[in-house]
């Protein structure tokens, strides 16, 4: 995509500015911040042309794809002389040929703004005449879009639930004025077919004096819509007639503007004594009343395809959207009805290939919803096409991910993480990505390339690829792979991503790919760790398992944001004391996140120059880095995980190394806010640990396992002013019996809405209803001696 090109430079230009003048690295500040405002330029241009897609011409995508070309090869210059200059002994600084280089190519960017103004100008022309074009169809052919009821119902399989609800709000009196309720879901989950149901119900016909349905879309004028409607229905606001105040029920079905209802109360006033407005939609911005329509579990699934006589594991590759699996049975009717043809079908990953040239109803659905997003977010959702099918990423590493590629800008004074995850939250929003489900579009934007099988992964043209995604990892410790990367390189490989299934036994890995800002390889295992990998100054993103040391010249990786690195299990288990990393690990200064599991950090010494002032995650590490002296070197800390693993039955262990949790000299004495802490242990014992708890003042999220802390110590947990969540598993807290007194003085677990208790083996919980004053959900998992449950 030519707008992540951008932004991606964009990025890269920035950092090199903000190098210290001393640095190794030289180049031109006044050519870079030139760069930086013709890129900016740039930006600004696609994000006007974003959608409507209807009003692109292909003039206007063949100058996106050649704005694309020309800011990557710029980009792949700057990358490689900077990697030059690392690996270089010597400071030979700026060579003529590159200055040349550097200088045809800005003027390349620069000769985009002419172009872009001839350009610029087709796309307004085309864009005025698609809304001439969506306003004369407002006027001229309203009975298209207008539903008046009488057709003939669709098949539901599922949605009971959602039916029984909608249909309950629409004939209830207890709203009494006039009523709004959002349907919203994904496209092709079934929201038309929903309402419409409801909409034909006979007691649903007899309710009301007037009913309209009305399709909207994405492209039509809703203020003429809209007074077409109220014309249709005779419905005046300025006429306060007892006609004008008939009950009414119109559905507006596909609105893509969530701020609809604002604009309603303009035309139909509240005082429209219990009439209903339906919205259907893909976005979840609403603060009305809302009925979120499901996915189709696997049993459904199957009741809507077995009218056809379908495999019960092709209706289950569908993951319950209705409109794939119709579309499905389209596809399986042009098949030969044999068992070896429906077979074939059910063995490949996805039963449907979706196409934007498809041009069926399900391919037009789901590329409308790419479509109408804003150019960054088309970014981070191609992006979650990188994952293999049925792949659970968690979103703190999805969000790091974005951020490390280089693709996010902040936006609103937010840093960069909280940005990334704003735009997930939006993509949740507009229903193209699902909690615990992954969106797909078709790979036309070239955004990624898969390797999956040798020799089919290294085909023709993959040379001008930014990302590579391993969907079988030990393609890549093929010796045949290595010569194929040797022979035929990919100079701008960015990233390359191992997401195939873990490796027990380690591999050889080839790194050809100098520029490499992501390296995530923690699902592959090696025998030491790859020490190419020290070599690659534009790595802000490494995610390896090793079974070796991690050597001191990990500190050459001066960009580095997010570090994981985690010891085989095996190595983890048979070690009896502290594996450290090296203490140059104290000089990745811009390091944000660390995971080491199975490595401790190391005592700094008396340098004042080692500290980890941007570190904000710690996890993974045992209680041998909760030393203050390693917690001070941390300053802004506000995640923190502990690991504590020890022998079985080896209580005394276990309770020395949560002795940090205990007293005013270790953890809670550092931090005063923080927004995280978790605790694990390994193989807990039975013994009861006595150590009174300690923890920083301000802390909002605590998660405990296997601690065996003494109930009585809850108290000072309770009393923690800011805390919302705890999560208690595994034998966090210990004993028959958890009993809260109330005190006047202070109110307990005053901020807390969340609580989790799981494998405990509590018996009886005295915890009044006057304690927990904001709780919101309560789950209890597994606690078996309970002898009733808990209410709040």
């Amino acid at each position: 995509m030519a707008f992540a090109a951008v932004v991606s430079l964009k990025q890269t230009i920035e950092r090199i500015l903000l190098l210290p003048p001393k640095s190794k690295i030289l180049l031109p500040n006044l050519e870079m911040k030139l760069i930086s405002e013709e890129l900016s330029y740039l930006q600004s241009f696609l994000e006007a042309i974003s959608p409507p897609q209807s009003s692109r011409s292909k003039r206007v995508d063949a100058f996106g794809r050649q704005i694309k070309d020309v800011v990557h090869k710029l980009e792949d210059l700057i990358d490689f002389h900077i990697s030059d200059q690392f690996l270089s002994a010597s400071d030979d600084g700026l060579t003529f040929v590159f200055s040349q280089q550097l200088l045809e190519f800005r003027q390349e960017v620069s000769s985009f703004t002419n172009k872009i103004l001839k350009t610029k100008e087709e796309y307004d022309i085309n864009r005025q005449n698609q809304q001439q074009s969506d306003s004369s169809a407002s006027e001229t052919t309203l009975s298209r879009i207008v539903d008046y009821g009488g057709t003939k119902k669709k098949k539901i399989v599922g949605l009971g639930k959602e039916l029984r609800e909608l249909k309950h709000w629409i004939l209830s009196d207890t709203y009494g004025r006039c009523s709004t309720m959002l349907i919203v879901g994904m496209a092709g989950i079934g929201k038309t077919i929903v309402v419409k149901q409801v909409y034909d119900d006979p007691e649903v016909i007899d309710h009301f004096d007037r009913r309209l349905f009305v399709t909207l879309g994405p492209h039509y004028q809703l203020k003429e819509i809209l007074l077409l409607v109220l014309d249709q229905l005779k419905v005046d606001n300025e006429d306060s007639s007892e006609d004008s105040l008939s009950k009414l029920l119109i559905v507006l079905d596909d609105v893509w503007n969530k701020h609809i209802r604002e604009e309603l109360k303009h035309y139909l006033p509240d005082e429209v004594n219990q009439s209903r407005i339906i919205i259907t939609s893909r976005i979840r911005d609403f603060s009305e009343l809302f009925i979120e329509i499901p996915l189709l579990n696997d049993v459904e699934s199957w009741n809507l395809l077995r009218d056809l006589k379908i495999g019960k594991e092709i209706a289950k590759k569908c993951e319950g959207l209705p409109l794939a699996i119709i579309e499905v049975g389209k596809l399986l009717r042009k098949k030969e009805k044999t068992v070896e043809e429906w077979q074939f079908i059910a063995d490949k990953e996805d039963p449907l290939t979706i196409k934007s040239d498809d041009n069926t109803p399900l391919s037009n659905a789901l590329l409308l919803s790419y479509t109408m997003l804003p150019q960054y977010l088309k970014v981070c959702f191609l992006y979650m096409s990188v994952f293999p099918k049925g792949y659970e990423i968690s979103r703190s590493k999805l969000t790091k991910l974005w951020v490390a590629e280089g693709f996010l800008e902040p936006q609103k004074n937010k840093c960069l993480e909280e940005t990334a995850d704003e735009c997930l939250n939006e993509l949740i929003s507009q229903s193209v990505v699902l909690k615990k489900k992954r969106g797909s579009i078709a790979k036309s934007e070239n955004f990624f390339h898969v390797i999956n099988k040798y020799p089919d992964s290294f085909p023709e043209g993959i040379d001008s690829q930014r990302r590579l995604c391993a969907h079988n990892n030990i393609v890549l410790g093929f010796e045949q792979a290595h010569i194929w990367m040797e022979s035929v390189p990919i100079p701008g490989v960015r990233s390359l991503l191992c997401y195939g299934p873990k490796q027990q036994y380690p591999i050889r890995l080839y790194l050809p790919f100098r520029l490499l800002k992501v390296l995530d390889a923690v699902s592959m295992r090696f025998y030491e760790f790859p020490h190419q990998v020290v070599e690659l100054f534009h790595l802000r993103y490494l995610a390896v398992t090793s079974n070796g040391e991690i050597p001191a010249s990990i500190s050459r990786l001066w960009n580095l944001e997010v570090l994981i690195i985690h010891q085989h299990h095996r190595k983890i288990k048979s070690s009896n004391s502290p594996v450290y990393l090296p203490v140059e690990i104290w000089k990745l200064h811009k390091l944000k996140h660390l995971e080491c599991m199975g490595f401790d950090l190391p005592d700094p010494n008396d340098d004042d120059s080692l500290i980890l002032e941007k570190l904000l995650t710690l996890s993974g590490v045992s209680a041998h880095s909760c030393t203050k002296r390693v917690l001070t070197r941390i300053p802004n800390l506000t995640k923190f995980g502990v690991r504590i693993e020890t022998k079985d039955g080896d209580g005394a262990a276990a309770v020395e190394a949560l002795s940090f949790l205990g007293g005013g000299d270790c953890f809670a004495s550092v931090y005063e806010e923080f927004e995280l802490f978790k605790c694990i242990v390994i193989n807990p014992s039975l013994v009861r640990c006595l150590i009174i708890l300690n923890f920083p003042a301000n802390i909002r999220k605590i998660s405990l396992s296997g601690c065996g802390f003494r109930w009585e110590y809850m108290r000072v947990i309770a009393e923690l002013p800011n805390l919302r969540v705890l999560k208690l598993r595994w034998c966090a807290f210990s004993g028959p019996e958890w009993e809260m007194w109330r005190d006047d003085c202070v109110v307990l677990f005053a901020s807390v809405e969340f609580l989790l208790m799981e494998d405990l083996d509590i018996r009886q919980r005295r915890v009044q209803s006057y304690h927990f004053p904001k709780m919101k959900r309560l789950i209890i998992r597994h606690c078996y001696r309970f002898t009733e449950i808990p209410i709040f």
